[in-house]
């Protein structure tokens, strides 16, 4: 018995990986598409650096006491400190001095008011015009004018640093911007972390975001792969080889599912390779490393028993996947069919993923709460939430709802594949009407 369910593993692994839709499309294709997107990215996002980098602004002053001592000079100095390169214009007009700007390959403009200096001497707000040249609409032209208006705020803060220094001469500039200092700490399991609430959540979402995603890709794999495997046989004619050996036709349910599991997991690793790849070619594009704190310190760690119903929930639901798919491929007459009737399959599995990735439970509408709630496939992702919660009741009920839904689809497989309806039941997908053959 052992040795014939491992020959129809043996069989399945074989014919799967000989085929090359699966072999391209399911392993091959990840692991060249992400680093492929992720180049494309880097070097675009690399080329919106250095255009950002270096900014080049016209400056057209009109201030009317323009000499050594100006405001409008302060300005100048400031916005050359912050690495503007800026370049006075001699034009007495607007329309001419964008024209020269546009001359010098010039895209930004900083107009200074005539009364600039008499209006930051006097108090009051003094109106400095910012005139941007659009060429491209892409993202960096948006950085430009963002790093010019970034520096200007800058010079305000210092103008208002020397006003209330000159107010309060023996207090800190920095105290005088900012009176009021926040300091956020967080409570964990009724202990005062002096820790930002903001930098603990920042922490546990960079951690566990990724495991929905791993879940719903290992999910939608392992359905696809079922379903193709069995339409793959329906095609070729082999599954009538198969049915009239002297072979359990449970052992063919078993070996499939087994088989498929392998290559699932194969398949789910090209694509977690190919997408961390991905997201450390953006993180090493962009610059951007998340300040990130010890979880074990503050008491936030998984245990042994949310590790166990995480993973029982996931096998739970691979096993109901695994059996539908396979229904549903017995259903098909070919591979192409039985890919397009799986999108019934995907969409309660991409549903939880979405929804508890963005939302928590607790927070959605009851009728929500209770479509997740009736979706087997939703408690591997919830068991990932529970993690650091420790929150275990819902996964017990959970789990007892998956096994139940798990043993009846098994059931309805399984009866399925002992009858001669695998070899003629058939849904054909035609236009706007289906077609079911018994």
């Amino acid at each position: 018995m052992a040795n014939a369910l491992l020959n129809i593993v043996q069989k399945e692994l074989k014919e799967m990986f000989r085929d090359p839709r699966l072999l391209i499309g399911m392993i091959l294709v990840p692991l060249l598409i992400f680093p492929v997107m992720g180049s494309v990215i880097r070097v675009s996002m690399e080329a919106t650096e250095a255009s950002v980098t270096s900014v080049s602004a016209g400056f057209m002053s009109r201030d009317a006491s323009d000499g050594n001592g100006t405001m409008a000079v302060y300005l100048y100095s400031y916005l050359e400190a912050s690495g503007i390169h800026l370049r006075n214009t001699s034009a007495d007009n607007l329309s001419a001095a964008l024209e020269e700007c546009r001359k010098n390959g010039i895209n930004i403009l900083i107009e200074i008011p005539s009364n600039f200096t008499e209006c930051i001497a006097n108090g009051s707000s003094a109106r400095v015009k910012l005139y941007q040249m659009l060429r491209n609409y892409g993202i960096g032209e948006g950085a430009e004018s963002s790093v010019v208006l970034s520096a200007i705020d800058r010079f305000n803060e210092y103008i208002i640093s020397a006003r209330l220094v000159s107010i309060f001469p023996d207090a800190k500039p920095d105290e005088l911007l900012h009176p009021v200092v926040i300091e956020a700490n967080s409570v964990i399991s009724g202990e005062v972390k002096e820790v930002s609430p903001a930098l603990v959540i920042t922490t546990i979402m960079s951690t566990s975001m990724a495991m929905p995603v791993v879940i719903m890709i290992l999910l939608l794999m392992a359905g696809q792969l079922a379903a193709t495997s069995v339409a793959m046989e329906k095609e070729q004619k082999t599954l009538e080889v198969l049915l009239t050996m002297p072979i359990n036709r449970m052992y063919l349910l078993i070996g499939k599912i087994s088989g498929v599991i392998v290559l699932s997991i194969i398949a789910t690793a090209s694509y977690i390779l190919g997408f961390t790849y991905y997201m450390s070619t953006l993180t090493s594009t962009t610059g951007v490393e998340s300040a990130r704190i010890d979880l074990e310190t503050l008491g936030i760690v998984p245990d042994f028993q949310g590790y166990f119903l995480m993973l029982a929930s996931l096998f739970l639901a691979f096993l109901a996947v695994l059996s539908l798919s396979v229904l549903l491929g017995a259903y098909t007459k070919d591979v192409r069919s039985a890919q397009a009737l799986l999108g019934v399959l995907y969409i309660p599995i991409l549903i939880p993923t979405l929804i508890l990735m963005m939302a928590p439970l607790e927070i959605l509408p009851p009728g929500m709460q209770v479509l997740i709630y009736a979706i087997p496939f939703s408690y591997p992702i919830l068991a990932t939430k529970a993690l650091y919660t420790h929150e275990y009741a819902l996964l017990y009920a959970g789990l007892i709802y998956q096994l139940v839904f798990t043993f009846v689809v098994l059931y309805i497989a399984s009866k399925f594949f002992a009858s001669e309806k695998i070899l003629t039941a058939k849904i054909e997908l035609k236009k706007k009407k289906v077609m079911v053959e018994d």
